[in-house]
């Protein structure tokens, strides 16, 4: 390509760039940035009950969505446990839901949730079970 092509490629992607920004037209990609999440006890006592929470977030206003909690297996395949919920409304860019788990055997489980839509699954926590 000669440098006279170069040069009026690059005065005409100027020259789109200053007319998208005069008429106020946004030249950044139009989609929003999503999240989620989990948090937990890093120890539970055997037996008794902990909370598990999921939390969504997007930029572009939260979306209705479900989530399904699973546990690695001794394999390392996830496996489901229970059915799916509504995420809670917090504010206009989050949802969350907290899964009550009770695990009767000691060691580490390791969680994570499926959530429905767009969402990504979320991080594993660990829970070492005493």
């Amino acid at each position: 390509m000669s440098l006279a092509v170069r040069k009026a490629l690059l005065a005409g992607t100027a020259g789109a760039t200053a007319m998208a920004t005069l008429l106020g037209v946004a030249v950044t990609p139009a989609f929003a940035k999503a999240d989620s999440t989990m948090s937990g006890p890093r120890t539970a006592r055997a037996g008794h009950a902990f909370g598990l929470t999921v939390t969504v977030g997007d930029d572009g206003g939260a979306q209705p969505a479900k989530a399904r909690l699973q546990v690695r297996g001794a394999h390392g395949r996830y496996q489901w446990v229970g059915g799916w919920h509504a995420l809670h409304r917090t504010s206009y860019l989050d949802e969350s839901w907290t899964f009550r788990v009770t695990e009767r055997h000691r060691g580490a489980e390791t969680f994570r949730a499926v959530i429905s839509g767009y969402y990504a699954p979320t991080n594993t926590v660990t829970v070492s079970v005493r």
